[in-house]
């Protein structure tokens, strides 16, 4: 019921958003309005009886949603600001969330018309381009979980997303193989792609070489357990100020009001194969105004600006700046006060449930913490000359 409930509530903002403001978030895909609120159910035939869509071959062009070296929505920037990839001395390899709302197949094929219009119209230019004044950005297509997968059973859809995650883990092997010439990279997701971040981190980074080229993960749109950093990412530390670098950042935006139950059907998978439940846990908070992971208000005052980004080509939009205050519960939780501008409120998950929203409401302000995180980090990487 709370599934269903939840995403009659989105359907309804969507629908809203589509007829009242048509120009400015998901007005091409009112199709896919409707796949969404169909997908309160698994597809109807069991995973192993299903054919996959055919595997992508990142040596393709057309299996990356963002290249640093063509034109694409991850290269837009609000405002004054420019897309710097052509000099960036660092990458991102940037994973995005679900965009496929169909309950028919488990995972989405990469030519899925729908999806892949949300991912390059939308995800790309109001999460990924946040990183492209610092960072050349790789995201790969992937053959994601679709959202009626994840309406399955834990052991269904965790073959899904085995599958999905199979193609994220190709694209980074590629990526360090071909592109990234031993250059630092961070690391960026969201929702779904957050799930698929952290199994890179325990499998190529963790206790690895490449660990040292690690400038930030951010890993936002999805509880995160405290104990997934003594447990299985031990020398990955949560990041504790504005410039650490080698370290986590992770958020989920909620009001006051949120009823956070509707995320504890998620179960956290441990290397050992186990899975628990996050109720109950302590889960990572870091305030995008503070950068801090501490219950330290941030203030609206200090609030850098949030930005939506038409799907449809069209100017940059304004940036809001001192949008919201922002604090980490101490439950883990990023309570924020209600923004101003209805664009930050037409897609919710519930009330008070700005998952949607949780890199466009602070986009300013990650736009400038990555390029302080690259800063610091190429500092350290120079020599510095033995006094005499």
């Amino acid at each position: 019921m709370a599934s269903r409930w939840r995403k009659a509530l989105w359907g309804i903002g969507l629908l809203v958003t589509l007829v009242a403001v048509p120009t400015v978030v998901f007005w091409p895909e009112f199709s896919a309005l409707l796949q969404f609120l169909q997908a309160d159910t698994p597809p109807a035939t069991p995973f192993a009886e299903t054919l996959p869509p055919p595997a992508p071959d990142y040596g393709s062009p057309e299996s990356w949603a963002a290249l640093p070296d063509r034109p694409d929505d991850a290269d837009v920037a609000p405002g004054q600001e420019r897309d710097g990839q052509a000099s960036a001395p660092v990458d991102v390899f940037f994973i995005h969330p679900t965009t496929s709302f169909s309950n028919k197949t488990w995972n989405a094929a990469l030519d899925d018309a729908r999806a892949r219009d949300i991912t390059d119209h939308d995800i790309l230019r109001n999460q990924a381009s946040a990183f492209n004044a610092c960072c050349r950005v790789y995201a790969p297509r992937y053959r994601q979980a679709s959202l009626g997968s994840q309406e399955a059973t834990p052991e269904e859809a965790d073959k899904a997303m085995a599958l999905a995650y199979r193609d994220v883990r190709a694209a980074f092997e590629h990526y360090l193989r071909h592109q990234n010439h031993g250059r630092p990279f961070l690391l960026a997701a969201h929702s779904q792609g957050t799930l698929h971040a952290l199994r890179l981190l325990e499998e190529f980074i963790t206790g690895k070489p490449l660990r040292r080229k690690l400038v930030a993960a951010y890993l936002v749109g999805m509880p995160i357990p405290t104990d997934v950093f003594t447990r299985t990412l031990p020398d990955i530390p949560l990041c504790a100020s504005p410039e650490q670098t080698g370290c986590v950042l992770s958020w989920n935006a909620i009001g006051p009001t949120a009823d956070t139950r509707l995320f504890h059907v998620h179960l956290h998978r441990y290397p050992d194969g186990k899975k628990e439940s996050i109720v109950g846990k302590a889960l990572v908070c870091t305030n995008p105004i503070t950068w801090r992971a501490d219950e330290t208000p941030g203030a609206r005052e200090a609030h850098l600006g949030g930005v939506r980004f038409a799907m449809a080509a069209g100017a940059p939009p304004r940036l809001d700046r001192a949008l919201v205050d922002a604090r980490c519960r101490e439950d883990g939780w990023l309570v924020i006060t209600r923004p101003g501008p209805q664009a930050y409120r037409e897609l919710l998950l519930g009330p008070d449930l700005y998952h949607v929203y949780d890199y466009s409401l602070f986009y300013m302000d990650v736009r400038e913490n990555a390029r302080a995180r690259v800063a610091a980090f190429l500092q350290d990487e120079v020599p510095h000359p033995t006094p005499p």
